[in-house]
């Protein structure tokens, strides 16, 4: 599977120039610490239920801009920058004009460059938020540069520094509703996100970056779309999942909750390994800033 994948790597390389270029030598690796200044990279999730393969496409404000308002108001004093991949995406900083067939893991190979070529080549760190797939771009964008990034042919940059990832409601461990969009529509961004796909066994458990990241995985047990269990089935150090009767189906967890208290959850700081409970949680808005903010915390 690891020939295939680097095949399609290497295929997606060859007839374009490289989306970046590479630096000389290594800038030196930043420190890890707790800050609201560093630039956020946020990451929408899928949109695969179209007729045509360029039908995808998101509002990049309207899908952060809740998220982002909130975190201004807490002191995030660093770029936002919302990035997408489809054609049909808007008001993106910067954006992939992909389709529904691109794999994801050629986008992240794109979002791997595009942190590279603004801040990891700078020797400047950034934190990710990412919702649904988007989670996926931003796990396959890690796990291609700690594989591939040594390689001749310079397809993928040869380091990240990432810091703090952030997903909510991204199906780690696949979802049976991809199943059924590939057999409805035949969507290769379907087909990566069923459970045990190839994609999903490349891309590997709790990737890091030449910094060190620090994966906070978030979850609902409203979701219908993808399960809690998938949600959180990545190994990291972080999980929460929302318990039900909170209105957070699957496209509502990037909209809602900038609260620091009064959410129901279950979360755990080793893996999964022990969980608490609380009624007084974050939302997850408000999750998403201090998942953020802290560089580690137990």
């Amino acid at each position: 599977m690891r020939r295939i994948m680097r095949g399609l790597t290497a295929a997606a390389a060859a007839g374009t120039l490289l989306a970046g270029t590479q630096g000389v030598a290594s800038a030196a690796t930043p420190p890890r610490n707790n800050s609201r200044n560093e630039a956020v990279y946020f990451v929408h999730g899928s949109d695969l239920v179209h007729s045509d393969v360029n039908g995808g496409g998101d509002d990049c404000t309207s899908a952060w801009g809740a998220a982002q308002s909130a975190m201004r108001k807490k002191g995030w004093t660093g770029d936002f920058v919302t990035w997408g991949y489809y054609k049909g995406d808007t008001h993106c900083t910067r954006k992939f004009d992909g389709d529904l067939n691109s794999r994801i893991q050629e986008l992240g190979r794109r979002l791997a460059w595009d942190i590279y070529d603004h801040y990891s080549k700078y020797g400047k760190s950034v934190d990710v938020v990412a919702h649904s797939m988007g989670g996926l771009v931003v796990r396959a964008a890690i796990t291609g540069v700690r594989r591939y990034g040594a390689a001749s042919d310079h397809a993928w940059p040869k380091y990240l520094y990432i810091e703090d990832v952030a997903t909510l409601s991204t199906p780690f461990t696949g979802t049976n509703w991809a199943t059924t969009c590939t057999v409805a529509y035949r969507w290769k961004q379907c087909s990566d996100m069923r459970p045990g796909s190839g994609f999903l066994k490349w891309s590997g458990q709790n990737p890091q970056s030449d910094q060190g990241t620090d994966w906070t995985l978030i979850g609902a047990s409203d979701d219908d779309m993808v399960t809690s269990g998938a949600a959180t089935g990545m190994d990291a150090k972080h999980k929460v999942i929302y318990a039900s009767g909170q209105a957070l189906e699957h496209g509502a967890l990037p909209h809602k909750g900038p609260e620091m208290t009064g959410w129901k959850m279950r979360y755990s700081h080793d893996n999964g390994k022990t969980w608490k409970s609380t009624t007084n949680g974050a939302g997850p808005i408000g999750l998403i800033g201090n998942a953020l903010y802290y560089w580690s915390a137990s």
